[in-house]
């Protein structure tokens, strides 16, 4: 059924953009020698935008989707971090994975008040309602710039960097975080996430008319496709929380050939060229308090 759609451009005042969690402090440097080295940012600032969407590649209106959830990303110049979950079911055949199943089933989104396409903002739910955690485009009021905006408006308590590097010749991660706390978190803990997405993954999409700026030739480039949770489902616990904590972690991950779908056996290759590192923390499941992409040098 053919839908409206709205998108309201996006204003966020300088305030909201001068401090986030992927800054350092200016009396810091980074070790330019080591690649892994990491400086967080210890002054208070505004919440960066982890913008999670759902899709499918059999999706008609998923292809405006993406565009909508680019223009936030690219208007708000490094402080929106997109990841988009291709979600099971009859608009989507391929590029699924079972931690994308997971998160479609918990947050209703298949089933929910909106379908695909549809986007989480720092995993904040802004009505009240358990199945209104999620906000489509095929919906005039409920469009993604507004919800960014305000995610982009609200105090973080706690700021994320991290570096990263990829062994070209054994395909191992190396991912450093660090998150300081300038102000109390929310409980005794906090989830510390870090996701894995992959560019210029080329492949079949219905209606990719809707996103020119995508379409090679009778194919589509996805952008931003999850891959894998280095950190599991729902992410490691990390405390203290409490004003003035430091959290210094470093994960390993071997980077497989290719991706492939329990499910249905679809496999991508995963080009090393072509993979970022997402951070986020979270007060639980829900509620991100910040976020940021890792810098990543190839070895």
């Amino acid at each position: 059924m053919r839908k409206t759609f709205r998108i309201f451009g996006l204003a966020i005042v300088a305030t909201a953009l001068c401090l986030t969690g992927c800054t350092k402090n200016e009396e810091e440097e980074e070790d330019e020698s080591d690649p892994l080295a990491v400086e967080v940012s210890q002054t208070a600032g505004m919440k960066n935008v982890l913008l999670e969407e759902f899709t499918g590649n059999r999706c008609t209106w998923c292809p405006l989707g993406h565009k909508y959830a680019g223009e936030v990303r690219d208007e708000m110049s490094g402080k929106c971090f997109v990841i988009n979950y291709h979600i099971a079911g009859s608009l989507a055949n391929a590029y699924c994975t079972d931690y994308g199943r997971t998160l479609n089933s918990n947050f209703n989104v298949e089933n929910g008040s909106y379908g695909t396409p549809a986007a989480m903002f720092n995993r904040t739910n802004f009505t009240g309602s358990s199945d209104k955690i999620t906000f489509g485009v095929n919906d005039s009021s409920n469009t993604y710039a507004p919800w960014a905006q305000q995610i982009a408006s609200q105090q973080a308590c706690a700021n994320v960097a991290a570096a990263a590097t990829i062994n070209k010749s054994t395909r191992e991660l190396i991912v450093h975080v660090k998150v300081y706390y300038t102000s109390d978190g929310v409980g005794t803990s906090n989830k510390l996430n870090i996701a894995i997405v992959q560019n210029n993954v080329i492949g079949a999409q219905t209606g990719s008319s809707r996103n020119p700026a995508q379409v090679e030739g009778s194919q589509y480039r996805h952008m931003e496709m999850f891959r894998d949770f280095v950190t599991g489902q729902w992410g490691e616990a990390i405390s203290p929380v409490t004003s003035g904590s430091m959290i210094d972690k470093t994960y390993t991950y071997s980077i497989p050939e290719a991706y492939t779908d329990p499910v249905n056996s679809n496999s991508e290759p995963a080009v090393l060229e072509d993979l970022e590192v997402i951070v986020f923390v979270a007060e639980g499941n829900t509620n991100v308090v910040n976020a940021c992409k890792a810098k990543i040098t190839l070895q």
